[in-house]
Formats: structure tokens, sequence, C-alpha cells
């Protein structure tokens, strides 16, 4: 090989060596962004899982409240108990289902508050309350079954 050559491909490599270094460090920090991209994907994805599930304990927490005070009520119509079964309900009514229930336990949660209401009133009676404490039951069992939103 004569001088030229040699000095040429001295050249050559002089300059595509550093090019090559330069390109696979570019390769190197668009791979580690992409890689903590990723990451925090998965990390908020799994936050918005953990927050859903605790979101739905919360709520089978209180669907299992509000039956057992719906409960109350008509175990105790009868009873001096009834009024503190009675109030216990509509601080449940008031509180803490607002902030979880679903259209459907909403709607039979009403009707069961109205016919408290009635009844309170003398326009109703024990057997309506009944059908209304297992329309609200159903509806809080079919709320849970549902389970937490699917990811």
């Amino acid at each position: 090989m004569d001088e030229n050559k040699k000095r040429s491909w001295d050249v050559a490599l002089g300059i595509i060596g550093p090019v090559l270094t330069v390109a696979a460090i570019l390769v190197g920090v668009w791979q580690f962004n992409k890689g903590e991209e990723h990451r925090q994907h998965e990390q908020a994805l799994q936050s918005k899982i953990d927050f859903d599930r605790r979101a739905w304990l919360e709520r089978m927490n209180a669907y299992r409240s509000v039956a057992e005070l719906a409960g109350k009520v008509i175990a105790h119509i009868d009873d001096k108990k009834r009024e503190d079964a009675i109030r216990d309900f509509k601080s449940a009514y008031w509180g803490t289902m607002i902030l979880v229930e679903d259209k459907e336990v909403e709607e039979s949660m009403v009707k069961f508050y109205i016919e408290i209401q009635d009844y309170e009133n003398g326009w109703s009676n024990v057997d309506r309350l009944k059908v209304r404490d297992d329309d609200l039951i159903k509806a809080c069992q079919h709320s849970v079954a549902i389970g937490p939103p699917a990811q």
C-alpha cells in the first residue's frame, strides 16, 4: 500500500471513528429516554390500577355499611331504635354514598330514602320498605359484582 492510500485511510478512519462514536452516544441517549418514558407510563398505569382498586374497596365497604343500615331500618321499624337507624341511614345517604355510588345504587338509595319519608308520614307500609330495601341490596350487589374498572 502506498503512502497516499494509507493517508486516505487514516483520514477516513479519523473522520468515521468520531462520527460512529457520536452516533452510538445519540442512540444510547434515545434508548434511555424511551426506556424512561416506558417506565413512567408503567408507573402511571400501576398507580391508576391501585387507585381504582382502593376506590372499589371503599365502594364495597360503603355498600356493606349502607346495607346494614337499611337492614336496621327494617329490623327496628316498630322499635325505639328505629329513629336512630333512620338517622344513621340518612347520614350515609348524604355522606359517604355520594362519593362512591354508581347510577343504579343512587336510584335505589333515593327510592329507599323517599320510602322512609313516606313511611314516616304514614303514606307507606313496612312491606313497601322491605321491597325498596331488597332493591337497594340487589343494586349494591350488582355494582360490587362488576368489580373495579378493568385496565
